[in-house]
């Protein structure tokens, strides 16, 4: 949404860190690698027709990514995971 809630300004930068920690613990990115202009976390209603429209896709391309990178079963890539 746009702009940004006053919820997603208020946690970006807790949200930022997870992502930082995330990039350098399982991708091995040194501390300066993973910069907030990397960050393109977009506040979101999961009522909002085009999330509900490529909710699959995304979920099809997540299952993908956590398979080949971080070697989960299939089972542990469900929608509800």
């Amino acid at each position: 949404s746009s702009p940004p809630s006053s919820q997603f300004k208020a946690t970006f930068q807790e949200s930022y860190q997870v992502y930082k920690r995330y990039q350098m613990v399982v991708h091995k990115d040194p501390p300066d690698k993973p910069t907030i202009n990397q960050v393109r976390l977009v506040p979101v209603s999961f009522e909002d027709p085009q999330f509900k429209s490529s909710f699959n896709q995304s979920a099809t391309l997540f299952a993908k990514y956590q398979m080949a990178v971080h070697k989960d079963t299939p089972s542990e890539c469900g929608e509800n995971e």
